[in-house]
């Protein structure tokens, strides 16, 4: 009896899991950059742009610490725009608005860090 019990509160605990992890990815847009529980500091790269190469579709940036990363935005990258210091709701962004200077954060794909899951670009001027 007590091995069924035990067995069925690890079996819950296990099937909640993959519903929290979804419902972070699906919130990720609208978190600040810097903010992301989990993920922001440890599985990204905070800084400033770099560089942008629109060809190659590589980012490039610079963290405080001086470590540079470079990651390939593909048409699967979610660029979003942290509007937060304005006050504002963060919105859909495009390539156009990885300008060199600007402060952002990449979501690698894996831990290779070549690939681009999204980034966030935090704009502070409207």
């Amino acid at each position: 009896m007590k091995q069924s019990i035990l067995l069925a509160g690890v079996l819950t605990a296990f099937l909640a899991i993959p519903p929290l992890a979804y419902g972070q990815k699906a919130a990720e847009q609208f978190i600040p950059l810097g903010q992301s529980p989990g993920l922001s500091g440890t599985q990204t790269l905070i800084g400033r742009i770099e560089a942008m190469d629109p060809l190659s579709g590589s980012v490039t940036l610079t963290a405080e610490t001086g470590k540079t990363g470079q990651a390939r935005v593909t048409s699967a990258t979610h660029i979003w725009l942290d509007r937060s210091l304005l006050k504002l709701g963060n919105v859909r962004g495009s390539m156009a608005d990885l300008i060199p200077g600007r402060r952002a954060e990449i979501k690698f794909t894996d831990a290779n860090q070549r690939e681009a899951e999204w980034v966030k670009v935090e704009l502070t001027a409207p």
